[in-house]
């Protein structure tokens, strides 16, 4: 089976659990094993590739779908490099900085942890520092509930000289970064593209003095704009998909996917009208996503800034080489 049949029957599955309307999809996506795809089968995951992953990802964005396979297939990959998978939620987050476990534990609040009232571990991942193992149920630590703008869980725990493990054989933690920074993109490109989806049938069929919205030259041209943003971000996305690992390319799309998500879901809402924020019309269900989603790991700003670094060590040449350079 070739590559791209395979991420079709991958959309079509999604698809179809998508509109079951299942109460426990989380659970069926976890019988079928799509959150570990892209994990090697002889470390417990479903086989496949990241290029894979990426479409489960995108596709469920596509519908809106909140559940934590950016995270379970994150944590699931750094804990696949050295110990056998369970069946347990296991969710990761980046820290700004190594945090001092030399006594074997760890005292910190954590926020916006990212599924941890569900989750029985944590993977922590911090410059310079190996990926460090929490369990989430052991008697020191506590987790209080917060929702991000999507309602989804981000929330906040605090570990009071909690027991941490080194997970020794695990990625780096530019690699767990750029991993995350690759399906979040995809995430959010699923839901613009369900946002322009929605919107282009809306202004379509929608009619004003006897013709549809869309013969409105200020609505098409809208439309339009959404069109380019989408076509941008679908090209960053498979260039970064390309490139070779830690290239920059992980900045550019995540760079380009969040411009996208704040203009589709600006021009989403004003073609709408006020139709855009009923709760019974799906359109909020992708567009706070892509407010939330754009943001994840770090913001628009951090990532111009971490290319901009990029872009001063090594000059214009050495960049464009990079980015440009296929393979994995």
């Amino acid at each position: 089976m070739s590559q791209s049949q395979f991420a079709d029957e991958l959309r079509s599955l999604v698809d179809d659990l998508a509109a079951s309307g299942r109460p426990d999809l989380w659970g069926s996506l976890c019988d079928l094993g799509l959150p570990r795809v892209g994990i090697d089968e002889v470390k417990g995951g479903s086989g496949g590739s990241l290029d894979d992953l990426l479409v489960v990802v995108e596709s469920l964005a596509g519908h809106g779908i909140g559940v934590p396979v950016v995270e379970a297939s994150t944590a699931d990959w750094v804990l696949g490099h050295g110990r056998e998978l369970d069946g347990d939620l296991t969710t990761v987050l980046l820290l700004d900085r190594a945090p001092d476990t030399a006594s074997g534990t760890l005292t910190a609040e954590l926020t916006a942890v990212p599924w941890a009232r569900d989750a029985a571990r944590l993977v922590l991942c911090a410059p310079g520092c190996t990926p460090l193992l929490v369990d989430l149920r052991h008697t020191s630590v506590a987790v209080r509930d917060v929702d991000n703008i999507a309602g989804e869980p981000r929330d906040t725990v605090i570990l009071t000289d909690t027991p941490v493990g080194a997970l020794d054989a695990a990625p780096s933690y530019d690699e767990v970064r750029e991993r995350l920074a690759l399906l979040w993109s995809a995430a959010v490109l699923g839901a613009a593209r369900g946002a322009y989806k929605l919107t282009k049938t809306y202004v379509s069929e929608r009619e004003q003095f006897g013709a549809p919205l869309l013969k409105i030259p200020a609505v098409s041209g809208n439309l339009a704009r959404m069109r380019v943003q989408l076509v941008q971000a679908e090209a960053a996305s498979a260039l970064a998909r390309e490139a070779a690992p830690l290239s920059g390319a992980a900045e550019i799309v995540r760079i380009t996917t969040a411009a996208a998500a704040t203009e589709i879901a600006q021009i989403a809402h004003q073609l709408h009208g006020a139709m855009g924020i009923t709760e019974e019309y799906p359109l909020h269900r992708l567009t706070r996503r892509l407010w939330s989603w754009r943001d994840a790991i770090a913001s628009e700003r951090r990532w111009a800034e971490s290319l901009g670094r990029r872009a001063a060590g090594s000059g214009e040449t050495g960049v464009w080489t990079r980015i440009t350079a296929t393979g994995r």
